[in-house]
């Protein structure tokens, strides 16, 4: 059976306020009936009453309920690059060890944004067909991340390349980060991902005897 080709990129830019508007709420009601309704739930008119517009000034910006999902991946993707990168700008990431925490804690900030909204767009992200923006937040959060373990390099056990070790770690942080924001939030209680997060990272990174 063919797999149908269906078109996933806005039907124009919206270039005045007004129009702005339009269009984010629209992408914002899209992300509360995903939530609410499950993908399989949500539809075109449902997206555009819960905006409070029609569905024909819906459909001048969006041709269909995947448009919407994906103008709401890009929209959330970009959130989650936000948070990491003022994590690594902030003034706690002038050491390497609070540089790292505070990676940790944008790790789980970003999935807390929306956990249920989170999860519903990393399902929806291959059916979409935006594979490339997903792994595009994952390369500049690995690039921060990069950036941050070069400052420090000196800190770093001996052999250790900041380039892969930031593909680790991001990778480690997301997986992690992920699965306790949306199947396992006891571990967000008191700390414990945080917590059990540095002690993986920082044992991977430094040297023996330096993690505390």
């Amino acid at each position: 059976m063919a797999i149908r080709s269906v078109a996933t990129n806005p039907r124009k830019s919206p270039r005045q306020a007004r129009s702005r508007a339009t269009v984010d709420a629209l992408v914002t009601a899209a992300a509360q009936v995903l939530v609410k309704r499950g993908y399989d739930g949500t539809t075109t008119a449902r997206v555009a009453e819960r905006a409070g517009v029609s569905v024909g000034s819906l459909y001048q910006y969006f041709p269909n309920k995947e448009a919407l999902v994906a103008a709401l991946i890009e929209r959330h993707a970009n959130e989650i690059v936000v948070v990491n990168r003022r994590a690594l700008e902030s003034p706690e990431a002038a050491t390497l060890e609070g540089g790292l925490r505070a990676a940790i804690r944008a790790g789980v900030d970003s999935h807390r944004i929306d956990p249920v909204l989170h999860k519903i767009l990393v399902e929806q992200v291959p059916r979409i067909g935006r594979m490339a923006k997903a792994m595009d937040t994952s390369r500049q959060i690995t690039q921060a991340l990069e950036g941050h373990l070069r400052r420090h390099a000196r800190m770093l056990r001996r052999g250790l390349d900041p380039a892969v070790a930031a593909v680790v770690v991001e990778t480690a942080l997301e997986a992690l980060t992920h699965k306790a924001v949306t199947e396992r939030r006891d571990l967000l209680a008191g700390g414990i991902v945080e917590r059990e997060a540095y002690a993986l990272i920082a044992n991977y990174l430094l040297p023996p005897g330096r993690h505390r």
